[in-house]
């Protein structure tokens, strides 16, 4: 029979599709109670459920004593107030420790690293700064050190670092030679500020430095002066005329030289010489001084040089350049006069040439 074609029977109507929710106790095994009247199956939510109950339940369930104390064992202020003493615990590790361990010896120097070195010799500066593997770690005062590694001429700043188990790094920045200056038989490098930094024998210069030092440009000093000493300084105005000197090329002057050399004369002043096949020839640029022959006209000198070489350079002898506009020349071999009168040494440059340290 169709059931299409059924009446619904009289009576009471039924709630959903005929399930009706179990009574207590009436669930079978494995069934529970559902919400809204309806019977559902173990493990399939209805719907959303508060996390907590009105009691404070999770999902609705009354905690256990041990668990609704669970968690609040530690009071806030007891939380702080450990948090504190482990601090303090840890300050006063961080201070008593080291001097135990360095009074009983058991921190010692197990490795020296160096960084920042080009131009000194390593093995030079390990010993200069009197550190040693197996010296105790922290016996020593890291300051002490770098004093003693801020006194080698070619050290410009130094930092030493104690680190654990046993390591000592030591930073260094170098001072950079600019030029090589002989005087008196000996050679020195220059620094930017005009230092005289140390001898280009100096035991302190690695092997592999040599060789870099050997291309910077170097000007003869014949002044018959004292030896002078490492850190002494050379005058700006010297130095400032040394380093343009230096910095001019054979393709600045058209010559048909092999290389330049500079000299410093005490009756002259600074010379620029080129020498080369069938070609020997001596610039007089003279003596400079801050007012009277200031540095700055010495690029119409050169100027002037490449002219006055020009188509004749291997039948020029001396170069007289008076200013950067009025110069002459002499035959190979035919030395001009120095300049008459008193010393140009003492006329044009009253200041000491080299400012002993």
């Amino acid at each position: 029979m169709n059931e299409r074609g059924r009446t619904p029977s009289s009576g009471a109507p039924r709630r959903g599709s005929g399930a009706r929710p179990f009574e207590p106790g009436e669930a079978p095994l494995g069934v529970r109670p559902g919400l809204s009247g309806q019977r559902r199956r173990a493990g399939v939510d209805a719907g959303a459920r508060p996390a907590f109950g009105p009691s404070g339940a999770k999902g609705g369930r009354t905690l256990m004593p041990a668990e609704r104390t669970r968690g609040q064992l530690v009071r806030p202020g007891t939380s702080r107030r450990l948090k504190g003493l482990a601090v303090l615990i840890l300050l006063m590790g961080t201070l008593l420790l080291p001097p135990i361990l360095a009074a009983s010896g058991k921190l010692t120097v197990s490795s020296i690293r160096l960084a920042g070195l080009q131009l000194l010799d390593e093995s030079a500066v390990r010993a200069a700064s009197g550190v040693s593997l197996g010296d105790a770690l922290l016996s020593g005062d890291p300051r002490v050190v770098e004093e003693r590694l801020m006194a080698i001429p070619f050290v410009a700043w130094a930092r030493v670092r104690v680190g654990l188990p046993g390591e000592i790094r030591i930073e260094i920045r170098e001072e950079d030679p600019l030029l090589r200056w002989s005087i008196g038989g000996a050679t020195y490098l220059v620094s930017g500020a005009g230092k005289l930094l140390d001898l280009t024998t100096s035991p302190l210069i690695s092997g592999s430095a040599r060789t870099l030092l050997e291309r910077l440009p170097l000007v003869s000093d014949l002044r018959h002066e004292d030896l002078p000493l490492p850190g002494a300084t050379l005058s700006a105005l010297d130095l400032d005329i040394a380093t343009r000197l230096a910095g001019i090329t054979l393709a600045d002057l058209g010559s048909r030289a092999t290389h330049l050399t500079i000299v410093r004369d005490p009756e002259y002043g600074f010379l620029l010489c080129g020498e080369g096949e069938g070609i020997s020839w001596n610039a007089v640029f003279g003596i400079y001084s801050v007012t009277i022959r200031p540095p700055e006209m010495l690029p119409g000198q050169v100027r002037l040089l490449r002219s006055l070489l020009a188509d004749r350079e291997d039948r020029v002898g001396w170069v007289i350049l008076a200013d950067g506009q009025t110069g002459t020349f002499t035959k190979p071999g035919v030395r001009p006069p120095p300049p008459p009168g008193a010393s140009p040494e003492q006329t044009a440059s009253p200041s000491p040439s080299l400012v002993l340290p």
